[in-house]
């Protein structure tokens, strides 16, 4: 068994320490809808920490996003979202998030709650969590792999932004799912 894993009550978790996102391998990335389809985007800055305590509920997250780097694959739209009609990007260039609870929900899936804050607007939000369990890089590190998901009323951020379809409906969707994929690797000497 690597020194980067350990058991707990049957499950292998990683072990106790620092593991730093990898922002290369790490993920953040969103799904609305645009009239009737599936509009994805993601955030292409992110970084942050994951503390892992040796009591794996007092574990803790926090995670910083560049509010600029959003790309949707639209360079328009995207200027649009960088506005003050989405996430006003001039006046805050980020978006945080800070766990505040951590509950397994089986071996390796976990509910996360965490404050997430974006234009100076925190709200609570649940992350549900699954572990993928750990392995060694090609450079002799020690990576851990998550993914997690979540969704959000955007205007709980304050962000209303919206058109009124002739036909009926909106525009822009009030809920936005939050998919992240996430690379994280260990810092033993931290």
């Amino acid at each position: 068994m690597s020194q980067a894993v350990r058991e707990v009550q049957g499950a292998l978790l990683p072990a106790p320490g620092i593991w730093e996102l990898d922002p290369q391998h790490t993920t953040v990335e969103w799904v609305a809808r645009h009239v009737l389809t599936k509009v994805r985007g993601r955030f292409g800055k992110v970084a942050g920490t994951i503390h892992v305590d040796e009591v794996p509920e007092r574990s803790w997250v926090e995670v910083e996003i560049d509010a600029a780097s959003i790309d949707s694959n639209t360079p328009d739209r995207d200027r649009h979202l960088r506005s003050a009609d989405f996430l006003e990007v001039e006046k805050y260039p980020k978006l945080t998030f800070r766990s505040t609870a951590l509950r397994p929900t089986g071996p390796n899936t976990f509910e996360l709650d965490g404050d997430l804050t974006i234009k100076d607007v925190t709200r609570p939000v649940t992350l549900e969590v699954e572990y993928l369990g750990v392995n060694d890089s090609p450079w002799g590190t020690k990576l851990a792999g998550f993914s997690a998901r979540t969704e959000i009323d955007r205007e709980d951020w304050g962000i209303t932004w919206n058109v009124v379809i002739e036909t009926g409906g909106l525009l822009v969707s009030k809920k936005v799912q939050i998919e992240l994929e996430i690379e994280a690797v260990y810092k033993p000497e931290a």
